[in-house]
This record gives C-alpha cells, sequence and structure tokens, in this order.
C-alpha cells in the first residue's frame, strides 16, 4: 500500500464495511484488512459449486432510514420482502418460536399451564415485592416466565447452547435476548384464547412474546452475503482497498496514537502505517494484540472476556424444501438450531435440491470444532431421528465455522469490558465496532449503525473535514 497513510478497518463484517463506506464518503483514504478469504463476516456465506451457504443466515431489517436507503441503493430490486417462520420442537410437538400464548394454551398439558399459570403470577408478584441480592439470567428469567416456564423452555436449552447456565449468565442477556412477556398483554390474551378454546366468539389471533423484529424482513436470492458483497463493491469503487487473506498480529502505538498494524498474508509479515483504526476484531484479542501492552489490568480483563463457538454444517438435500418452517429449534440434538435456504428463496443448484444449514454452538477446544467428520455425522445421525431426511438425500455435507460468532454475558463481564473500552477511548486515533468490536449481542443493522457513527467520532476527534 502506496502514499500516505490511510485510516485501517479491522474487519470486512457489516460495521467494518460500513465504517469504511463512511470514511470514504467524508474523503478519507481507507484499506480494509479481513483475514478471511471473503467479506461479510457472521453475515456473509461460502460460495461452493455455485451455491452460497450462510453463517445463520440473517435477514436484513431495520427502521433507520439512512441504513435502509444505503441498502436499497446498492441492491435495488434484488432486495426483496420475506417472511420468517421458527418451530421449536418440545414434548413431541412444534410449538411457534417465540413463544406464543396459543401454543402454551393448546399444547402443553392442562396440568402444566395450570402450574405455568401459577408459578408465573407468583414470580410476578414476588418480582415486584423483592428482588435477589444477586441479579442473574435465572432470577430475570424466572420473574419473567415463571419457574415452571424457565425451567421447560430456557434453563436446559439455554445451557446446552452456550454451555453454561442461566445462573452464570449477567442478566443483560437475559434482558437483551429475551423480553418479558407484557403481564396485562398476557392477561387478555390468555382470556380470549380461553374463550375461543371453549367455543365462544371474540378469538384472538396471537403473537409471540420475545424480541419482535424492527420494520420490513429483506433478503436477496444469494442471501445476505450479498448484501455484504455489494458494500465491498461500492468501497472498493469508491477508492478503499480491501485486503482478504491478511491477519492481524499486532497494533502499533506511540503514545496515544495507534500508528500501524502488522498483519500476515501467507509467508509474509508486513507493517501498514496508519492515521487511525477502525476495530471490529474480537474486542479481547484486538486488546492483547496492542504494542506495547495496554497494561496488565488490560490483559486480565481481556482474558476474561469470552466468545461460543459455532461450527456449521451445510447439506445439499435432494428435495427442494425440507424443513416446514424457515428456521427450526431443537433441545436434543447435535445442533440447536437449523434452516431451509429454500424458504428464502435462494437460487440453488441443481434445480430441485435445498440447502439446509445445522449450527452446532461448542467451544473452539471442542472436538466437533476440530473434526469435521464427527460433526457431519452427529448431524446426519440427528436429521436421520428426526426423520427430517432420509440417508439418500443427503446428496453433499460441508464444514464451515466462527470462532467468535458470540460474545457470552458471562457474570461481572461488564467491568472487564468497561475497562477495554476505557483503555480504547484514552487513545487519540482508535475506535471499536460491531458485535465482536463491541462485545454487544446484535443484529446486522446495529451493527452497520455502530461502524457509521465510529466513523463520525474519529472524523470528530481528528477534525476531518465533511
Amino acid at each position: 500500500m502506496s502514499g500516505p497513510p490511510r485510516t485501517l478497518v479491522l474487519g470486512a463484517g457489516c460495521a467494518g464495511l460500513a465504517a469504511a463506506w463512511r470514511l470514504l464518503k467524508r474523503g478519507r483514504r481507507v484499506a480494509v484488512v479481513e483475514a478471511a478469504d471473503h467479506v461479510g463476516g457472521l453475515a456473509g456465506g461460502i460460495r461452493v459449486e455455485g451455491n452460497t451457504y450462510e453463517y445463520g443466515p440473517h435477514v436484513f431489517h431495520t427502521t433507520d432510514p439512512e441504513i435502509l436507503a444505503d441498502i436499497k441503493s446498492l441492491l435495488g430490486a434484488e432486495l426483496t420482502s420475506y417472511r420468517r417462520t421458527i418451530q421449536i420442537k418440545f414434548l413431541g410437538n412444534y410449538f411457534q418460536f417465540p413463544l406464543s400464548m396459543a401454543d402454551i394454551l393448546f399444547k402443553l398439558p392442562p396440568r402444566t399451564v395450570a402450574h405455568a399459570a401459577l408459578s408465573f403470577a407468583y414470580h410476578f408478584v414476588a418480582g415486584v415485592l423483592r428482588r435477589p441480592a444477586v441479579e442473574s439470567s435465572e432470577t430475570l428469567l424466572r420473574r419473567y416466565y415463571g419457574d415452571v416456564l424457565y425451567r421447560l423452555f430456557f434453563r436446559d436449552y439455554i445451557t446446552r447452547v452456550w454451555g453454561i447456565p442461566p445462573s452464570q449468565f449477567s442478566p443483560s442477556f437475559a434482558r437483551e435476548r429475551i423480553p418479558k412477556l407484557d403481564v396485562l398483554e398476557l392477561l387478555d390474551k390468555a382470556r380470549m384464547l380461553l374463550r375461543a378454546r371453549l367455543g365462544r366468539r371474540g378469538a384472538l389471533r396471537t403473537e409471540g412474546f420475545v424480541e419482535k423484529l424492527e420494520g420490513n424482513l429483506y433478503t436477496t436470492r444469494e442471501g445476505f452475503s450479498l448484501i455484504t458483497r455489494r458494500m465491498a463493491d461500492r468501497v472498493a469503487r469508491s477508492g478503499g482497498e480491501v485486503l482478504l487473506e491478511t491477519e492481524v498480529t499486532g497494533i502499533e502505538q506511540q503514545g496515544l496514537r495507534v500508528c500501524g498494524i502488522t498483519v500476515r498474508r501467507g509467508d509474509r509479515i508486513s507493517m501498514l502505517p496508519c492515521e487511525a483504526v477502525v476495530n471490529t476484531l474480537p474486542i479481547n484479542e484486538a486488546a492483547l494484540a496492542f504494542r506495547p501492552s495496554l497494561g496488565l489490568q488490560v490483559e486480565r480483563s481481556a482474558r476474561e472476556l469470552r466468545f461460543r463457538a459455532i461450527v456449521f454444517v451445510g447439506i445439499q438435500a435432494a428435495r427442494p424444501k425440507v424443513l416446514p418452517a424457515t428456521f427450526m429449534y431443537f433441545r436434543e440434538h447435535s445442533f440447536n438450531r437449523i434452516t431451509d435456504l429454500a424458504h428464502f428463496g435462494f437460487a440453488i443448484r441443481p434445480p430441485g435440491t435445498t440447502l439446509l444449514i445445522a449450527e452446532v454452538t461448542c467451544d473452539s477446544s471442542d472436538r466437533l470444532w476440530t473434526d469435521e467428520a464427527l460433526a457431519k455425522e452427529a448431524v446426519a445421525a440427528d436429521l436421520l431421528r428426526e426423520q427430517i431426511l432420509r440417508r439418500e438425500e443427503i446428496l453433499k455435507m460441508h464444514v464451515f465455522r466462527s470462532r467468535h460468532a458470540y460474545p457470552m454475558y458471562t457474570m461481572g463481564y461488564e467491568k472487564a469490558l468497561k475497562t477495554l473500552l476505557e483503555a480504547f477511548s484514552a487513545l487519540d486515533n482508535f475506535e471499536t465496532a460491531g458485535r465482536q468490536g463491541r462485545f454487544q449481542y446484535v443484529n446486522t443493522h446495529v451493527a452497520m449503525k455502530m461502524g457509521y457513527e465510529a466513523a463520525d467520532r474519529l472524523a470528530k476527534r481528528l477534525a476531518w473535514p465533511g
């Protein structure tokens, strides 16, 4: 990279590409540094024999008019409306996910429904009268749903997916990912549904009671990864550079300024000088990459933060559509979620087949992370056991991974995160953004907004024009 130092953006996910795009609009010279051979991060995908296997996959939605306009300007008519459906298998039944009152009343045994109602009422009143000395996601979920529904639907599932029980999660996890039931709405819907069950008039169409998505849902014929590829194309056409297969190995600082990034490309190590940095790499790894060190307290805090990894197993199936819903969640299989890309309207080759994505959460030290054959066989066995597919319908299987898929909001993580963010904010020309960069479990449009805001903060601090 010749010429004056550029602003370097570390990571080519949604936040990084959005930051690069914003900086280029401000007239800055920009290069995006990405370790993978493709852009998108968790919102990207891999191409195999003309098909796109996505990490997730994701859908685009936002109520932010600027982000919506920007994405529509990139995709035009290729951005299509979409309706998602989700089911969870439990006690031999498929439940709407998020939980709906109809499923709770009609699909659970009457005795369980009665116990759940009493438990919900008890914990709701108890939560108003007193709070536990130490709040965790477990205490919060019991207050949200009562002990019966908490144990039925959340305790074991969360423990399986995340590797630790809700009692070891900060209450932030429950607050951000599992919104509480509104008691007045709950009682009104319960009354109307009971009337319907008794054959009376006035039945009410029900909806789920947790996280409602903002804005209309959109996708493309190549999924969300096409959006990130178009963002990268716009960066390149605007004069920026996207350096793929370039791993960050060090962040060099002089005083309160970052002066360069050490990178590895193949066997070659070099240093890229910079005028500023927007980081979207995992915040703990970025903190440990500084030379000289940001201090022992920062290093200790960085090692306290953990991410949950995912092994994705992609399956090409000899059927045009396999699942009755877009996403299906399971509690007892190797995968906790499986997606049928046919529901997204993907262009899949050859015709008459579909692509499934099974997600296996684990730690990067687990055997499932390192042993592709084991991951494939575990997923295939569970697909057969659940009678989702027959063995002869499994045409091909591919394994791909994300080491830093989900930030883990363990008890006390807030203190460690605050230490890192304060150390970064003391630097004159360094910003951090995105799910990994700020250790926040956010959706793609929020990550994009973070990228814009990080670029704007840099511009303000460094008094850049525009």
